[in-house]
């Protein structure tokens, strides 16, 4: 067995969950891509990869799909249709109970469920690979429409921003109608049956444009993954080879790069509902609070539009010297320097500015912890709850 990184520890763990859910349930899977590289050329993970990818025909994917109740917490399976806010283009298994968060806040949905996940992909039957090709480019564009109609669903009309708004019309977002485009995605990508190929057009890239001869799934033969068995196709040779038609090279060393690591928040020791709360819970327990804002631009500006009728806002902070002792849009614009001895438990600090990442690792520089974000998009609302 491999040694292990944190994120592959906890996906493999995951990949156990389903396979044991998979044997119970007589699911026929395989694994692709880069996990099936990883089971014939390292008996595991690829060293430098922290992701897993198992392909379904397309009957046994649906029946997977329909049964997120065969997973129990701290797993969840995400499909396109129990997650709009994700708007995922296939299935993950995940484990809430961490955090794996990519292009997030984005200013369109609150993320969906974001923790560390293992994918799911169909296989679709396909004629050849121009009818790949023509239906991947098609599932693109329904995707984006799924996650424009699910960014409508999260606010529309005077809260959303206009960068927002060109987003989702020019999409063909349309709010309320989620449930029908991902149904109507599933229906289009599964069109063709009892063809000579698969493709899994769901997929991005060249990797969505691949054909692969049925006969190479007709069965399945197991190899050793870490400590486990897993099913990979009998042509599994045959499949690398059309999922890599350049080589199967082992990249150059500057090349060998994590998916996630790079470009994502991962916490395993925290569930991503830690992080989410201080984008999506500005307003909750607000009342009573004094509330100061960080950030005295236009953001502010929107802030007070939006949301200050009746609280106690007390001042701003900008990191503007220039802007200290005036007035931004009425409020008092004070330095940051003199936040540590303002806040107290009766006190909300909310960040309303483009430079909120930059803001956020300059409070906890000041030790400053108890901090909500405001981003223009999002949908907030009043609630009662013991949020400080």
């Amino acid at each position: 067995m491999n040694k292990l990184n944190e994120l592959q520890v906890v996906e493999l763990d995951i990949l156990k969950e389903f396979t044991r859910v998979a044997k119970r349930e007589g699911l026929t899977w395989f694994a692709m891509f880069g996990t099936l590289l990883g089971a014939v050329r390292h008996k595991g993970f690829i060293p430098w990869d922290d992701d897993i990818d198992i392909a379904l025909p397309r009957k046994e994917y649906d029946r997977l799909r329909l049964s997120q109740h065969w997973f129990s917490e701290p797993y969840f399976l995400q499909t396109p249709q129990n997650d709009p806010a994700a708007a995922p283009h296939y299935i993950r298994l995940q484990r809430i109970d961490t955090t794996v968060l990519s292009n997030f806040p984005n200013g369109y949905t609150r993320g969906g469920h974001m923790g560390a996940y293992i994918d799911i992909l169909p296989l679709d039957d396909m004629p050849g690979g121009d009818a790949a090709k023509r239906v991947q480019e098609t599932a693109l564009k329904m995707q984006i429409q799924m996650y424009a109609s699910a960014a409508l669903d999260e606010c529309e009309g005077p809260e959303i921003s206009e960068s927002k708004e060109g987003f989702c019309y020019g999409a063909g977002g349309i709010s309320g109608q989620y449930d029908f485009f991902a149904e109507r995605y599933e229906r289009f990508c599964s069109k063709y049956s009892n063809q000579l190929y698969y493709a899994i057009p769901v997929v991005m890239g060249e990797h969505g444009r691949r054909v692969y001869d049925k006969k190479w799934f007709s069965e399945s033969v197991e190899m050793d993954f870490e400590d486990l068995k897993i099913p990979v196709p009998v042509g599994y040779k045959e499949t690398l080879i059309a999922s890599y038609p350049g080589g199967l090279y082992e990249p150059d060393a500057k090349d060998r790069k994590p998916k996630h690591r790079d470009h994502s928040i991962v916490d395993l020791g925290r569930s991503y509902q830690e992080y989410v709360r201080a984008y999506t819970d500005m307003l909750c327990g607000i009342e009573n609070k004094k509330v100061y804002i960080f950030g005295a631009g236009d953001s502010l500006r929107i802030w007070l539009e939006r949301y200050s009728n009746g609280l106690n806002v007390v001042c701003a902070f900008d990191n503007r010297k220039a802007a200290w002792g005036s007035l931004a849009y009425g409020v008092p614009v004070r330095s940051p320097s003199e936040l540590p001895v303002l806040m107290d438990e009766n006190s909300r600090l909310i960040i309303a500015s483009i430079y909120h990442k930059e803001i956020a690792k300059q409070l906890e520089e000041m030790n400053i912890f108890d901090y909500y974000f405001f981003i223009d998009g999002l949908k907030y609302t009043r609630c009662l709850n013991n949020a400080k």
